[in-house]
């Protein structure tokens, strides 16, 4: 079925969609946080965890600073190194060291607190639709991922429907950089037309995704409004298995 078919719910057609027809679609590559789970309760969650074990093991630190001020000094350190600002995990890491020199205890601190907070991080609650829909997509097309974030498919026990998962960490570089849609089809027979890439936000995934020559899907869950400026995505779906209905599994 062609990228512009237009049947089943929760689901448009968008945009120009001429450079779909010459070739079939034969890859589906994902975002991750707020397209498979709302990710605001998820870090929130590991905060308050990563702070009450501070409480009960460093609570020096604690009694500096609060949860909040940790946020804030976590910016201050992405500013501190803008070189790193692809990597969250080293950002997250180097102010709980920072926290720990200045409460006076040992850079362990960081290691533990952070294996908390990532543990937490990746206790996601998926939406209803992500797993049904990657069965019906993977029976016709190639799945991926390509995540600013830092969670572990691994971990969160969804690793196996993918081919391949990629970080900014481990790319080097963060969306919209076409780097990191073009890493995910390195060493592949694919060409990044032969790729949809599904996201939730309109300049990091659709307008990245497209500027690396791929085709693209914006998911939006929450009825928000495209912006006016953007050139409008491929189509635009509700649900991963919206996305599957529209791309005829």
């Amino acid at each position: 079925m062609s990228l512009d078919s237009t049947t089943g719910e929760g689901l448009t057609k968008q945009g120009d969609t001429k450079k779909s027809a010459g070739a079939p679609l034969r890859a589906v590559c994902f975002d991750l946080d707020n397209t498979f789970w709302d990710v605001v309760p998820v870090i929130q969650r590991a905060e308050r965890q990563m702070y009450k074990f501070l409480e009960e093991r460093y609570p020096r630190v604690v009694a500096q600073t609060t949860i909040e001020a940790m946020r804030a000094a976590r910016e201050r350190v992405a500013l501190e190194y803008p070189q790193m600002q692809h990597d969250f995990s080293f950002l997250r890491m180097q102010s709980l060291r920072d926290h720990a020199r200045l409460a006076g205890y040992q850079e362990e601190l960081a290691e533990e607190a952070f294996e908390i907070f990532i543990q937490a991080r990746n206790q996601v609650d998926l939406f209803s639709d992500v797993l049904p829909g990657l069965e019906l997509l993977s029976r016709r097309y190639r799945l991926s991922t390509a995540s600013n974030g830092n969670a572990d498919l691994r971990r969160i026990g969804i690793a196996h429907w993918f081919e391949r998962s990629l970080s900014a960490r481990e790319v080097g570089a963060l969306k919209p950089d076409p780097a990191m849609f073009r890493k995910i089809i390195e060493d592949t027979d694919l060409a990044p037309a032969d790729v949809l890439y599904v996201g939730d936000e309109p300049v990091h995934d659709v307008v990245g995704a497209r500027d690396a020559g791929m085709r693209t899907a914006w998911i939006n869950r929450t009825g928000a409004q495209w912006p006016e400026t953007l050139e409008p995505p491929d189509m635009v779906v509700t649900s991963v298995t919206a996305l599957a209905t529209l791309l005829g599994c």
